[in-house]
């Protein structure tokens, strides 16, 4: 059965709510019988996360797989208008540039798809991890299943900018797999040109990322590679010798753009034995990865370039493992 939610009557849905960090959020739990995924609903007053960077939509808390626990918070304590208080595959289209940010003039908006319109505040680049006010968050419509939920947003402005949006995450059934497709159409007049990434926080049983970790990648590196003095990037796996603590790593793992064989990565947890893969179907225009103790996070980056009235559809797929 499919049920339908307004974002504005999320708090009496009958999705099911939880407390999280001594505070009420919307909340759904999906669950195909070999694994669960707990999510948090959008939400421009209650949300999880309500800050200007990441796609609102499909932000997920954990999923729970043979007893291993897989994703949870980058940060420890929580403020939901931070620009990075997620967790999970959380989503951002415009890390460079943004629907109408080069056109608008400080005062004016401009549109973050997933998230809505927000306001400039000064000449300078766009900063992806900038405070800009939400002049407006977009509104969702919600239907979800048992096993999936898809979200759906639509925006227009009266300078020429306009998109819908939407999201299905679903779990397959009888797989410990969770597949995300989405689709974006341009319903306004100008050409819509950005980038978009999963920031991919992942985190496996809570152990901190650190030498208990691999990441593998489905390409090589060119020669070995030594990031912050703390890890290695040799053939197609970045190791580390020693733990992160206070230290980060950023490295562009794939500089060069390629197609969709590219689009993935896995996440091995070697203490508990589990571990995270992922796939895309849609070619990249580079890779980076980054990390901190509490995410190791491959980033495979895509382009979108839509004429008005042009569609793009593209998914990525996870599979979850244990020893």
């Amino acid at each position: 059965m499919i049920k339908t939610i307004s974002s504005s009557l999320l708090l009496l849905c009958c999705l099911q709510t939880t407390m999280v960090q001594a505070e009420t959020y919307p909340k759904v739990t999906l669950d195909n019988d070999v694994m669960q995924v707990d999510m948090f609903l959008p939400d421009a007053e209650k949300g999880y996360y309500r800050g200007p960077r990441f796609d609102w939509s499909g932000i997920i808390e954990k999923v729970t797989y043979k007893g291993h626990t897989f994703y949870g918070p980058l940060h420890e304590e929580h403020d939901p208008t931070g620009h990075d208080f997620v967790s999970g595959p959380a989503e951002e289209f415009g890390m460079y540039n943004p629907m109408g940010y080069k056109d608008a003039k400080v005062g004016e908006t401009f549109l973050k798809v997933g998230v809505g319109l927000l306001q400039k505040t000064s000449n300078e680049d766009y900063q992806f991890y900038g405070n800009y006010p939400i002049v407006q968050a977009g509104s969702w419509k919600i239907e979800s299943t048992e096993r999936s939920i898809e979200f759906t947003q639509a925006l227009q402005t009266d300078n020429g900018w306009g998109y819908q949006y939407s999201k299905n995450v679903e779990l397959l059934p009888g797989k410990s797999q969770m597949r995300i497709a989405h689709q974006l159409t341009n319903t306004g007049k100008n050409t819509i040109e950005l980038d978009n990434y999963s920031h991919n926080f992942t985190i496996i049983d809570d152990v901190p990322y650190g030498p208990d970790y691999s990441v593998e990648f489905p390409f090589t590196s060119p020669t070995d590679a030594l990031i912050n003095e703390r890890a290695w990037y040799k053939g197609n796996k970045i190791t580390l010798d020693k733990p992160l603590l206070d230290n980060a790593l950023w490295h562009v793992v794939h500089k060069d753009g390629g197609d969709s064989s590219l689009n993935g990565a896995t996440v091995k947890n070697h203490k508990t034995g589990a571990s995270l893969s992922f796939e895309g179907d849609s070619d990249i225009t580079h890779f980076i990865f980054w990390a901190v103790e509490r995410a190791a996070c491959p980033e495979p980056f895509i382009a979108i370039n839509l004429a008005p009235g042009q569609q793009k559809t593209w998914q990525t797929t996870y599979t979850f493992s244990a020893q």
